[in-house]
C-alpha cells in the first residue's frame, strides 16, 4: 500500500492535532495504559519523554508550513500551548504520564469547521515529523491508529 494510500486510512486519526486534545482516559492515575493496540514499549520507541516533545515541535513545525492549515493554528490557538498540551495528550496515548491538562477533543475543536481535507493535512504533518526524527514508520502509524477514534469529533465540516 502506498504511503499517500496509508496516510489517508489512518488519517481517521490523527487529530491530535488539529488544536489541543482528548479529555485523560484514565483520571487520577498518574500513568495511563497504553490504548489498545499499542505496545508498552511506544513511548521508548519515540525516544521517551523528550522525543515525544521533539516529535510534536516537528509536528506543529509542518503544521506552520501547511498554507491548507496553518491559519488556523494561527487564528485560533498559542502555539506553544498547542505544542504543550499535545505533547502532554501524545505521552498519555503512548502510555507515559497522564498529565494531559487541555479540552476534551470535542470541546477544543467544536467551533473550527474542521474538514477531512484538513485533517489529512495534520496527518501528512505527523508523518513528516517522524521521519525528521528518525522515528520508526510503525511507531508512527500506531499512534495514528490510536488517535482513529477522535475523528469523528474533529471533522466536523
Amino acid at each position: 500500500m502506498k504511503r499517500s494510500k496509508i496516510s489517508l486510512a489512518l488519517a481517521t486519526g490523527v487529530t491530535l492535532l488539529v488544536a489541543a486534545a482528548a479529555q485523560p482516559a484514565f483520571a487520577g492515575e498518574s500513568k495511563t495504559k497504553p490504548i489498545m493496540g499499542i505496545p508498552s514499549s511506544a513511548v521508548a520507541d519515540f525516544g521517551g519523554a523528550y522525543g515525544v516533545h521533539n516529535w510534536v515541535e516537528s509536528l506543529f513545525y509542518y503544521i506552520m508550513l501547511d498554507n491548507r492549515i496553518n491559519y488556523i493554528f494561527k487564528e485560533f490557538g498559542n502555539v506553544d500551548r498547542q505544542i504543550a498540551l499535545n505533547t502532554q495528550l501524545e505521552q498519555m496515548v503512548l502510555g507515559g504520564p497522564n498529565n494531559y491538562q487541555g479540552a476534551s477533543m470535542s470541546a477544543a475543536h467544536a467551533d473550527l469547521g474542521i474538514t477531512m481535507t484538513q485533517f489529512n493535512a495534520v496527518v501528512e504533518a505527523a508523518y513528516n515529523a517522524c521521519e525528521r526524527n528518525e522515528i520508526k514508520y510503525y511507531a508512527c502509524n500506531d499512534l495514528i491508529a490510536a488517535l482513529a477514534p477522535f475523528t469523528r469529533v474533529i471533522v466536523t465540516k
